[in-house]
């Protein structure tokens, strides 16, 4: 490391303690978009070293910390950075294409004042798995570990082992980035001139995650980003809808869903509790040109001026559909939790429907693989609600990471006229 760059806090090891910190405050309950703010002072490939270190070490948790408490008597407390070095040593060293001279030297380097009685542990942890790796003694990979207890159990119970094993292993891999465009024509000549392919009508795929605001055609409103399944919900309401209609979309923000509403022709009301998060539709729309009415309230207080023909509930959830991308998820999430969530949804999901037109549509979406936040909180509904029927039961309505997308659930009732 240069003068200037030690000067600066910068250069391999100042990543490595940027990551650090970034892990230790996810640790303390920050989400991994907030942790990001530990990267500001880095640059270039070193702040994109930091953050592909601490979502590698998110993504086998589990993994790493069986591993290291085989070499450590006693574990740094607890959201110590002197831990969390542990960690993010062991990611590269494990899961990274990092060479162990490097991952071993700039980690150590990376420990401060406070960290410096653990620095000696820290060195003799790291160099003993590098030479275990080096010998091929390591355990067999086992993505299970990586998967909390509560959640694993109601994976394996709905699931079965098969598609569990699958959905652990989804986790090691970062996810693609998928582009929404306006016009599928659009996007056939995007995908021609820049790469990527077609996997849904409107929907390219790129192989690895970028900088989208970068890309041709951002600017001019071309496309946003959305994975496919995300898509799934607007879409399933756009094949039920015969003509442009008046659509509510509740729990609206970020809005890829209100954008592809709207690019459908409908007269779309976009509904969030978060004024932050409707200032990113806000943008969005005005990027790409499109129009919709934003409301900012609760759900669950709003009174709508008026009845929709169709109303997508897009509802808060524990979001483990999304890890892949949203790794932090199962550091955050727990069964309490979720229990909490599924008694918002069923209250979110009775005021929807209270919004809908008799012969009206409502879509029900979660971006939960769990089916107590999909599937049978749409048995419970439907139960209840004798004025409302399933509307396509031949619509796919589970997605699963393991087939390369985010995990989702979506269902389209209809009320009855």
């Amino acid at each position: 490391m240069s003068s200037q760059d030690k000067k600066r806090g910068r250069g391999k090891s100042g990543a490595r303690r940027a990551a650090a910190g970034m892990l230790a405050a996810i640790e303390r309950g920050k989400t991994l978009d907030e942790a990001r703010d530990r990267l500001d002072p880095l640059k270039g490939s070193d702040r994109n070293l930091a953050d592909a270190i601490v979502q590698t070490a998110l993504r086998h948790y589990g993994e790493i910390d069986a591993l290291v408490r085989t070499h450590v008597k006693k574990m740094p407390p607890r959201n110590s950075l002197a831990r969390v070095l542990l960690f993010i040593g062991a990611a590269q060293l494990l899961y990274m294409k990092v060479p162990p001279h490097a991952a071993i030297d700039e980690t150590v380097s990376a420990t401060g004042r406070r960290e410096q009685p653990y620095r000696g542990l820290i060195n003799a942890v790291l160099r003993n798995l590098a030479r275990a790796q080096q010998a091929a003694t390591l355990p067999a990979p086992d993505p299970l570990k990586n998967i909390p207890d509560w959640l694993r159990d109601n994976w394996l119970a709905h699931y079965g082992d098969e598609k569990t094993a699958a959905l652990a292993a989804s986790l090691a891999t970062p996810p693609p980035l998928d582009l929404c465009f306006v016009t599928p024509r659009t996007g056939h000549n995007w995908a021609q001139a820049h790469g990527g392919n077609f996997i849904a009508p409107s929907h390219i795929r790129l192989d690895a995650a970028q900088d989208v605001t970068a890309l041709p055609g951002f600017a001019e409103g071309a496309f946003w980003m959305q994975n496919a399944a995300a898509g799934q919900p607007a879409a399933q309401i756009c094949a039920a809808l015969a003509a442009p209609s008046t659509v509510l979309d509740m729990c609206a923000a970020p809005g890829g869903k209100t954008l592809q509403l709207a690019a459908a022709g409908h007269t779309v009301t976009a509904l969030d509790i978060s004024a932050s998060r409707l200032k990113r539709l806000e943008e969005n729309l005005a990027r790409t040109g499109f129009e919709a009415r934003l409301v900012c309230a609760d759900a669950l207080a709003w009174n709508a001026p008026q009845l929709f023909d169709a109303v997508l509930l897009d509802a808060p959830c524990t979001a483990t559909g999304t890890l892949r991308r949203h790794p932090d998820v199962l550091r955050h999430r727990s069964a309490n939790q979720m229990d909490k969530l599924i008694a918002l949804q069923k209250q979110l999901l009775a005021r929807a429907a209270d919004h809908v037109k008799p012969g009206g549509f409502l879509a029900y979406a979660v971006c939960s693989l769990q089916p107590q936040e999909g599937e049978m909180q749409l048995e419970d509904f439907l139960a209840t609600r004798s004025d409302f029927t399933k509307h396509d039961s031949d619509a796919e309505n589970r997605f699963t990471p393991d087939a390369d997308m985010d995990g989702f659930f979506v269902s389209v009732m209809q009320k009855k006229p």
